[in-house]
């Protein structure tokens, strides 16, 4: 069971970050700051430690703390992020795991690998993870390596519609 979580606040770039659904419109970076209130209140309420990291204007998406580093029980895996606007985000979130996992317990997706945090699911101690345009297959194999590694397991999952 995990015990920290860190967030990191929304930055006024936001509304130029990455989408999917550009037809609904740019997101409302003061309803964000609001919701991204609420939603370290109910971290709080889920009885975790939260550390809040600083917005970071030179990367839109980086609210996104999941994609820049998978955190696991056994170890942090930096990734290497597909998206050329999200990759300088991993060495933005070092420093805060670096509080709480040892040098030997931290891990790194390297090139030609690329993978997102938000392309990987955890159930237990086995992670799934969907190859897509910001994942690639040796980003995966790396990551599945990573893990076995430190005693867990992972799978590719077929995307075909996301």
């Amino acid at each position: 069971m995990f015990k920290n979580c860190i967030v990191r606040r929304p930055c006024k770039a936001m509304v130029e970050g990455i989408t999917s659904a550009p037809e609904l419109g740019k997101p409302n970076y003061e309803l964000a700051l609001k919701q991204h209130d609420t939603y370290i209140e109910a971290l709080k309420q889920c009885g975790v430690q939260v550390t809040v990291l600083d917005a970071l204007e030179q990367y839109p998406d980086s609210c996104f703390v999941e994609d820049p580093a998978v955190i696991t029980s056994k170890c942090a895996i930096i990734t290497n992020p597909g998206a050329g606007s999200r990759n300088g985000e991993k060495a933005e979130i070092l420093s805060a795991v670096k509080k709480f996992f040892r040098d030997d317990q931290i891990e790194y997706i390297t090139a030609p690998g690329t993978l997102e945090g938000g392309d990987v699911m955890m159930v237990g101690d086995h992670f799934y993870v969907g190859r897509s345009a910001r994942t690639n297959e040796e980003g995966i194999r790396q990551f599945i390596e990573i893990l076995e590694k430190h005693g867990l397991t992972g799978s590719e999952v077929p995307l075909e519609k996301v």
